[in-house]
């Protein structure tokens, strides 16, 4: 019977569970697409690109949205009991609190589990993928915009226009360029006999880079003082900027694997930076991003925990409002959680005491608030 009540409850808290995650994970994909409508709506990209591309950004969300949904789930499953007198009837009939809360660890146990392994190769691969395929938007991309007989804009500054290109313009024939320095305000043309794109990738940064080589032509430049100068040329090689997308989605230490960062950890900073190229906010980021994937594991288990606690009302004690001191408890962990990391970036204090203490200070709070629940035990 005792075993049947505990299907019971577990039954009861995924749904909303999975409601909750699913929601969660949209609202943060939300803003994420905002940021890359720019990129989608300029490329000639097919249905299944698109969807890749969101499967991989909706994946590395899993543990940034499991342990809030997991807390609130847990609270809205307990106010559900409570306010129909469920979970007074249940200890009527001898349940005592420990036994009601042991599937709710249970599904929080596996949940733990499984953001753990996700953080280890999954999640860091997809952030890979995403890095490559935002990537080949806005670089290798690119070549798919230029046409023979079409102006190409899409590069802020940049004005392009061929009256002859092969597929995705890699060779084009009478190239006029008009390129205008954003901040100076310095204009140039280019005119040239024909021109080549060339796209290389570094494998292990999945930095790309693309420039133009353009062959017998000449350079006309104005200054903003009016002054005009003139250059002829047998070939130019052109750096073809993508400045304003540069680190705007993804970065480096994301797409480590965990036991990458864990070599990272035993690296000095001169050694990090010959390795992966890593500047200093990197290497810090780095190791935040190591013991932050040990925490998000952690949180998930403590934030059902909290919420088991806070979702039991209407029994013979003191009314709460469980949603007030839920989103109180939000504001105080993550609060503490980035004012703690901030000091750590600072080298005030051990970027594990930043990452752990706060997931304590819940831990603490919830068995404080397990204790006050309204029943004899």
């Amino acid at each position: 019977m005792k075993l049947l009540i505990q299907r019971y409850l577990a039954a009861q808290f995924i749904m909303p569970l999975i409601v909750s995650t699913v929601f969660f994970i949209c609202f943060l994909l939300t803003f994420e697409l905002f940021r890359l409508t720019e990129l989608l709506v300029t490329r000639d990209i097919s249905l299944w690109f698109t969807a890749g591309l969101i499967g991989n950004i909706a994946l590395t969300f899993i543990p940034l949205s499991l342990p809030i949904a997991v807390f609130f789930s847990t609270i809205y499953c307990l106010n559900r009991l409570s306010s129909d007198s469920e979970y007074i009837a249940m200890r009527a009939a001898g349940l005592t609190k420990e036994r009601i809360l042991v599937p709710f660890l249970l599904v929080a146990a596996l949940l733990s589990t499984s953001v753990y392994h996700l953080n280890q190769n999954l999640i860091p691969h997809s952030n890979k993928e995403f890095k490559r395929k935002v990537n080949y938007l806005t670089s290798s991309g690119l070549l798919a915009g230029i046409k023979a007989g079409q102006f190409f804009t899409l590069i802020p500054g940049l004005t392009l226009f061929a009256s002859k290109s092969t597929k995705y313009g890699r060779n084009l024939e009478e190239v006029f360029l008009q390129i205008k320095d954003l901040k100076t305000k310095d204009d140039r043309v280019i005119f040239a006999s024909r021109g080549e794109l060339v796209f290389e990738r570094d494998s292990s940064s999945l930095i790309e880079k693309l420039t133009l080589t353009l062959f017998d032509g000449n350079i006309i430049g104005q200054n903003n003082k009016n002054e005009i100068e003139k250059i002829i040329f047998s070939r130019y090689i052109f750096p073809v900027s993508q400045a304003q997308f540069k680190d705007r989605f993804s970065v480096k230490e994301t797409m480590l694997s965990s036991q990458e960062l864990e070599k990272v950890l035993t690296m000095t900073f001169e050694e990090a930076e010959k390795v992966y190229k890593f500047n200093k906010k990197e290497f810090f980021n780095a190791k935040y991003e190591y013991w932050s994937r040990k925490n998000g594991a952690l949180i998930v288990f403590i934030f059902c925990f909290l919420g088991f606690t806070l979702g039991i009302t209407g029994t013979r004690g003191k009314a709460k409002n469980a949603g007030f001191l839920g989103i109180m408890c939000l504001m105080l962990y993550y609060g503490l959680f980035f004012s703690l990391v901030s000091l750590a970036n600072s080298e005030k204090i051990p970027i594990q005491l930043a990452v752990f203490l706060p997931a304590s200070v819940l831990g603490l709070l919830s068995i404080k608030f397990y204790r006050k629940l309204d029943w004899q035990s």
